[in-house]
């Protein structure tokens, strides 16, 4: 009897694993996806502080760098294509400005399946990111 029981619950675990696996994956691949944007997100950000740091202190130079401050604060963005827009020039005409640095970058998916198109889901990528760092002029 027992031996009869157990031959007909041989394949069973074998479809459970089938069912429950692709959720499983689906979840690690969100989980994966979501870190990178955060991270990518912080990383925009602090590039962008920086370069308003920069361009508070340097906006009295005839040419601030500020493009390259930002860059160089985030070097894991670099093969994203950042841009950096800034108001350095605004410091000196009028009183007590502040400075406004913004960074921004296209981000393309990880794992590429949340791109859209898959089961008829629409993409979410690639995301469109901004970073914005205010400073004061003079610092």
């Amino acid at each position: 009897m027992f031996l009869k029981a157990k031959q007909k619950e041989r394949g069973a675990v074998a479809v459970e694993l089938a069912i429950v696996l692709p959720l499983l994956l689906l979840i690690l691949i969100g989980i994966i996806e979501f870190g990178r944007v955060l991270n990518v997100q912080v990383s925009l950000t602090q590039a962008a502080r920086e370069g308003a740091r920069y361009a508070a202190i340097h906006y009295k130079d005839s040419n601030p760098d500020v493009t390259g401050a930002a860059q160089n604060a985030a070097p894991s963005l670099s093969g994203l294509g950042m841009t950096v827009t800034n108001n350095a020039s605004s410091c000196s005409s009028v009183p007590t400005p502040n400075v406004t640095v913004t960074t921004r970058i296209s981000l393309p998916s990880l794992t590429g399946f949340l791109n859209g198109g898959a089961f008829g889901i629409p993409g979410i990528f690639p995301l469109s990111m901004t970073g914005v760092g205010v400073m004061k002029c003079g610092g």
